[in-house]
């Protein structure tokens, strides 16, 4: 009785031990997921994508866990796999959850690489609440890193604790006792009376403890004597043994486990059973034959019983075995088993498709077959089986190539482990592919040598440099050497920023308002060079945080004396122009003066002049002569002429003077108006004309009138003795602008003297041929100018003239 009762609590002591270790094993696998180390590594959603994927399809096959969680360095849940009435499930972005104020959530995150946290057995818990129906649950985590050692969160395993306590249960219905498992505080995780199963974490509940069924004294012998041990008591046999479940053996080798709590397996069975057992030992030997052969029936009983228990548990044992393989063949990893000797002992399906080996080419085979050679002496592998036979974990994240079939290298980072087993020590080998990562990583490193170029050939000084006293340098470009006139960058990073400041007052405020504000833009200050040289510069600065230096400024430097100079330059220039301009105000307001004079005081004279020989012409033309009628008609046309000349003059002087109102302005509806207009006044002319439809332009809409009316008045007088009076208004249009024109078919001018033209009073004909002021084409040059345009003109005698003409359209409405 008492050897079947310690065989039963080792029995149970086993199955925790494998339990545990097949979780542990998952957790640390799942720590070292290639896809959720690419992830880490580049951030890429495609490879979140496949992580989320890997971690179904564990989910699926396992089939252990209620939930299986990758959450990040501040507790936040990024993907969680929940296994629901018999299938997984991928929980939606917004149920994701923080638990960073969990307690095995921060332990875990304080772990090394490598070490996995057991929780003491829990109800499941969502936001703060406990879930119904109470599921017991062991939480398994670990800490991941990435590539470059530095944390990024932690994996968590949700394990069913019904499920151990089931394995339990099975146990203990195989043995004469009834065994229980309980914590160090005493309280019941499996109470013989499956009632009180997890009643300790409700103790409202009423759950009575160890010490409350059975006493202080049995469970004060029991917690404090031997690990294992039996005891006889006048309530009973107990046999017990306490169970760490972080000192368990892990199988990828080395104990670094991290948990909070003890567990004691103990099996009970009641002085009852035993009395009943012995009393009759002492009477006849028929009886006791008859006893025996009752006891040797129910241990054949229990033994059947027992052999068909076992033969269900390697039922079991052989599922769990199939669903390992399916594990181990859907890897995304390729896993290789290695003996002693060198030789593959097992492969998976990734294996064949990396490395291009059929499973029989590989398995029984060396494994240096798949290492370069150069490597082959100095290859983990080949460390780790020429080391000590005992088993013990080798360094990870070795990064190596391997060797394909067809000869052909790719990069991979290996991570091995030892494993003992009946055959020897195993070397277990997780290998990653990582041409993705290392595609990667130089395509960053090509980026950043872009980059480090680009800051070393800008023109402008480039820093990086601390708040101190001093304003130490961090790192400087070589603009910044050349602006400081330093020999070498070393020379310029001995000293430090606050030396090259003029006035150390400029220094304060600067640094006042950058860590005020985080960042200052253009701020004009005044350095010195190491040569003593004072210069003006604009300095923009950006404040940063490191974990690693803490708080810095990021800053350019950019020598803005010549900017400065100009600016002096162009404010004496502002002044000059600014004297040159209240003097062209006065020059116009004489100017205008003079119009006015002009307009009134000649006007006076002429209009007497013309006036009083109109009057002698009517009243006294019978008294006068011939040649008295002729001189007074001259005196009156030269008066006339007089007259137009001083309009011209006046409207000549008010287009110099006006101001520009750009608009979009209509040349197709202004020339046909004109035209018109030209028509009504000499009703007796038959002149054809043509003008473009949609001539559309900018300009002053008063001025352009003017232009068009001065151009339009001339073609129409010099085609007046034209057979066939023709005029044209259109454009050509090239790569660079639009050029319009005026076209007649009339007098036309000698090309010789086209530098006259657009001159005042310059006139190509006589004033009896064609009448005129010569003041026209000076006004449409006037105004051409004003737009910022240019003008010319075409022309033979009789063959008609065409004045082209230009306008400055980029201006804005």
């Amino acid at each position: 009785m008492e050897s079947n009762e310690r065989l039963s609590v080792q029995l149970g002591e086993k199955t925790i031990d494998y339990v545990f270790a097949t979780i542990r094993g998952d957790a640390l696998y799942l720590a070292e997921l290639s896809s959720l180390q690419q992830w880490l590594d580049t951030g890429d959603p495609a490879v979140f994508s496949r992580l989320t994927e890997d971690l179904l399809a564990f989910t699926q096959f396992r089939q252990l866990y209620d939930k299986a969680r990758f959450m990040d360095e501040h507790g936040q849940e990024v993907v969680r796999i929940n296994y629901n009435e018999g299938k997984p499930i991928i929980a939606p972005q917004e149920k994701l959850q923080n638990q960073f104020e969990l307690d095995f959530v921060q332990k875990t995150l304080a772990l090394g690489e490598k070490t996995v946290y057991v929780s003491p057995f829990e109800p499941t818990i969502e936001h703060g609440v406990i879930v119904h129906p109470i599921k017991p649950t062991i939480r398994f985590s670990v800490p991941v890193f990435d590539s470059k050692n530095q944390l990024r969160g932690l994996i968590v395993l949700n394990y069913k604790g019904d499920r151990l306590m089931r394995h339990l249960q099975a146990i203990s219905d195989l043995s004469l006792g009834n065994l229980g498992l309980v914590n160090d505080k005493g309280n019941w995780l499996l109470e013989p009376h499956p009632a009180g199963q997890g009643g300790f974490m409700f103790r409202s509940q009423g759950t009575e403890s160890f010490s409350d069924k059975f006493g202080e004294e049995i469970w004060s012998f029991i917690s404090r004597e031997s690990p294992i041990g039996q005891w006889m008591h006048e309530k009973g046999l107990f046999t017990y043994s306490r169970v760490n479940p972080s000192k368990v053996q892990n199988p990828m080798g080395g104990l670094n486990i991290k948990g909070s709590e003890e567990w004691i397996l103990v099996s009970y069975i009641p002085s009852q059973i035993i009395a009943a057992s012995t009393a009759e030992y002492s009477g006849n030997l028929d009886l006791a034959f008859i006893v025996l052969t009752i006891l040797l029936l129910v241990l054949s009983g229990v033994f059947a019983h027992y052999v068909v228990q076992r033969e269900k548990a390697e039922i079991k044992v052989r599922a769990s075995e199939a669903q390992f393989r399916e594990l181990l063949e859907s890897a995304p990893e390729a896993i290789m088993l290695v003996d002693q000797t060198g030789c593959i002992a097992l492969i998976n399906s990734q294996t064949e498709k990396w490395f291009g080996y059929s499973r029989n080419e590989l398995v029984g085979q060396s494994a240096e077959q798949l290492i370069p050679e150069r490597y082959r002496k100095e290859h983990p592998i080949t460390l780790q089986l020429s080391a000590t036979t005992v088993a013990h974990p080798s360094s990870s994240g070795s990064e190596l190539h391997g060797r394909r079939k067809d000869g052909s290298e790719f990069p991979i980072e290996i991570s091995l482990s030892p494993l003992e087993t009946e055959q020897g020590i195993l070397i277990t080998s997780i290998i990653r592919d990582i041409s993705a990562r290392k595609q990667a990583e130089e395509a960053r490193q090509r980026v950043q040598a872009r980059y480090r170029d680009l800051v070393n050939n800008l023109p402008m000084g480039v820093f990086r440099s601390i708040p101190d006293a001093k304003g130490s340098f961090l790192e400087i470009n070589p603009a910044m050497v050349n602006i400081f006139e330093a020999e070498s960058a070393e020379q310029l990073s001995a000293h430090s920023f606050s030396e090259f400041y003029c006035d150390p007052a400029e220094r304060k405020i600067l640094m006042g308002k950058v860590l005020l504000q985080g960042h200052v833009h253009g701020e004009e200050v005044r350095l010195r060079t190491l040569k003593g040289r004072e210069f003006y510069a604009a300095l923009t600065a950006v404040m940063k945080k490191d974990e690693t230096v803490g708080i810095y400024f990021d800053g350019i430097v950019e020598d803005i004396s010549v900017r400065k100079e100009n600016e002096r330059r162009i404010n004496r220039l502002n002044k000059r122009l600014e004297v040159r301009s209240k003097e062209l105000e006065a020059i116009n307001r004489e100017l205008e003066a003079f119009s006015y004079s002009v307009s009134h005081d000649l006007r006076t004279p002429l209009r007497a002049m013309d006036g009083f020989s109109r009057t002698l012409l009517d009243e006294y033309a019978d008294q006068l002569d011939n040649r008295g009628r002729d001189r007074l008609q001259r005196i009156r046309v030269a008066a006339q002429r007089m007259a137009e000349l001083i309009d011209g003059l006046l409207k000549l002087s008010r287009v110099t003077r006006a101001e520009l109102k750009w608009e979009v302005v209509d040349l197709t509806l202004l020339a046909n108006e004109i035209l018109s207009t030209l028509e009504q006044m000499e009703p007796e002319r038959s002149v054809q004309y043509s003008v473009q439809p949609s001539l559309i332009a900018r300009g002053d809409k008063q001025l352009l009138r003017i232009m068009l009316d001065n151009l339009l008045s001339n073609a129409w007088k010099f085609t007046a003795q034209s057979q066939k009076a023709f005029i044209e208004v259109g454009c050509n249009v090239d790569e660079e602008r639009i050029i319009y024109f005026v076209r007649d078919n009339g007098a036309g001018f000698d090309m010789a003297y086209a530098d006259k033209l657009f001159g005042v009073f310059q006139r190509l004909h006589d004033t009896h041929e064609f009448p005129g002021t010569g003041i026209g084409l000076a006004t449409v040059q006037r105004v051409i100018h004003k737009h910022g345009g240019q003008i010319w003109a075409e022309s033979a005698i009789d063959q008609g003239a065409t004045f082209y003409f230009t306008l400055d359209e980029k201006e804005i409405v």
